[in-house]
């Protein structure tokens, strides 16, 4: 019997860091079950970043809480010499769409990629 082999979809996005959602690309979560953020090297004081879902592309974005009421950020370790990737919180794939947003304008532009695998 020979081993099955599974093939799974992995996209990657590039989505630049705004403190306004409205600045923010969306990223499409449709068929993907698990990904990471990563952030390359940056000096600021950025302590997370905001995850906010919609059901459309370019419709209205509210921010992402966990099952207990509490936000699902992603924290940052600021000041980072070498790149970082941080896993994206489990209820962000339920979301059609999603929108990453900085706490902090000290990350405003950086760019960061979202890599994603269904």
């Amino acid at each position: 019997m020979s081993d099955s082999k599974i093939r799974r979809k992995a996209k990657s996005y590039d989505a630049t860091l705004y403190t306004a959602v409205a600045s923010c690309v969306a990223v499409p979560m449709v068929d993907m079950a698990g990904g990471v953020v990563s952030v390359g090297t940056m000096n600021s004081n950025a302590s997370a970043l905001n995850v906010y879902v919609s059901d459309e592309e370019e419709g209205t974005f509210v921010q992402l809480h966990d099952n207990v009421g509490s936000p699902a950020n992603i924290t940052l370790q600021p000041s980072t010499a070498v790149g970082k990737a941080y896993a994206l919180p489990d209820a962000a794939f339920a979301a059609q769409y999603i929108k990453l947003v900085s706490t902090t304008t000290n990350s405003t532009g950086v760019v960061a990629t979202v890599t994603m695998k269904g």
